[in-house]
């Protein structure tokens, strides 16, 4: 039986789940990690924290198939029988999917790229198709972010972020985007620029099918 201080998890959000924050979802598994007596660490100081570290947080209304998280735990376990325990005390639309021991000294999930589907459509497909291609074939696209934090509208140039697009035989619209250090595009900004961000208010639900991490 392996056992390790330090495991990374793989899992699932589904489902009306989709529909909660990522700062609820962080709040929802400590409250899965006291219930299933998950033996994890705390920081030091006045408000201690889990150490739980995301790879990446996720927009509301975003399915996601395969994200990622660590545990820093106080005593060594057994990530498979660690899984059975969250995966007995976990809400409809949470489902872990695998766990994995990692060398104490490991450094925090660190993202490259994102891959995001989204159904499109038979009607819109083709104008869909199109604009992916003229996306691609561009040196550039601008699109205007909002932050409430700022006095003006952040201007920025997505099309370096875009790694590939394409629209399957299927329908879907498949997009991959780098994730740097200092953002990403955000995949709504993304849809914007191509004409289809109305789908989402229409009932389209947009799933993040991976997250790569650097090795």
């Amino acid at each position: 039986m392996t056992k390790a201080t330090k495991v990374r998890l793989r899992f699932a959000k589904r489902g009306d789940l989709r529909l909660t924050s990522h700062h609820d979802v962080m709040r929802c598994l400590e409250r899965m990690v006291r219930r299933a007596a998950i033996p994890v660490a705390a920081s030091q100081g006045f408000s201690p924290r889990p150490k739980i570290v995301f790879a990446l947080a996720m927009g509301l209304g975003i399915e996601g198939r395969r994200e990622i998280v660590d545990f820093e735990l106080t005593e060594p376990t057994d990530p498979a029988e660690l899984l059975q325990r969250l995966s007995a005390v976990s809400p409809a639309g949470f489902e872990w999917l695998d766990a994995e021991a990692l060398e104490p000294s490991a450094p925090p999930p660190r993202p490259l790229w994102v891959e995001y589907d989204l159904p499109i459509p038979e009607g819109r497909r083709q104008n869909a198709a199109a604009a992916v291609e003229a996306l691609l074939a561009s040196p550039s696209c601008d699109v205007t972010r909002r932050r409430p934090d700022r006095d003006r509208d952040v201007v920025f140039d997505m099309r370096p972020f875009l790694i590939d697009a394409q629209l399957t035989n299927e329908g879907l619209f498949r997009a991959r985007l780098k994730v740097t250090p200092e953002g990403s595009v955000r995949p709504e900004e993304l849809l914007a620029s191509l004409g289809i961000r109305d789908l989402l208010d229409d009932g389209a639900v947009l799933v993040r099918t991976h997250v790569e991490l650097a090795p």
